[in-house]
């Protein structure tokens, strides 16, 4: 009896979908990446600021951060000379 009850129950779990619905159709995968606690702050601030200039329409997050990193790939010559400006850690 027991049995039939888990198994009436867990199948509620297989009907529902899970997570949140894409919200583009960009193939998007989980990253880890560790910056600077500033850069970090500074990055959500402007996101919230950015969002707050857009109102009432929202940009996602992901959405944000994706087209900063696609914009710096664009003028990578510039990149380059900033990355010459600072210390860098040995590769070796």
């Amino acid at each position: 009896m027991s049995e039939d009850r888990i198994s009436k129950l867990s199948q509620r779990f297989k009907s529902h979908s899970v997570g949140r619905k894409p919200e583009s159709k960009r193939n998007r995968e989980r990253k880890s990446f560790y910056l600077d606690t500033e850069l970090a702050a500074q990055l959500d601030t402007t996101y919230k600021n950015v969002n707050h200039d857009f109102f009432p329409q929202a940009v996602s997050k992901s959405a944000f951060l994706e087209t900063i990193i696609e914009y710096g790939l664009e003028h990578l010559p510039e990149v380059k000379e900033l990355l010459k400006q600072i210390p860098v850690s040995d590769p070796s």
